[in-house]
């Protein structure tokens, strides 16, 4: 389930990079200590990169 800034940012927009779930994704920033401003933002094999989401260059707002 997404945390209150996730859900921040899917309301302006962020998706999720396909082929990962929210429970990937929690799962994946309990075990690396990640903090929740960061969301994935790009997927290659083997590795997801984190950030905060930008649009037209400004980064989404969150709580």
């Amino acid at each position: 389930m997404p945390t209150e800034i996730e859900r921040s940012y899917l309301e302006q927009v962020y998706r999720l990079p396909e082929g990962l779930t929210w429970a990937m994704v929690s799962e994946r920033r309990a075990r690396w200590a990640i903090d929740e401003i960061f969301v994935p933002v790009a997927v290659a094999p083997g590795c997801v990169g984190w950030g905060v989401p930008h649009i037209g260059g400004i980064p989404l707002r969150h709580p």
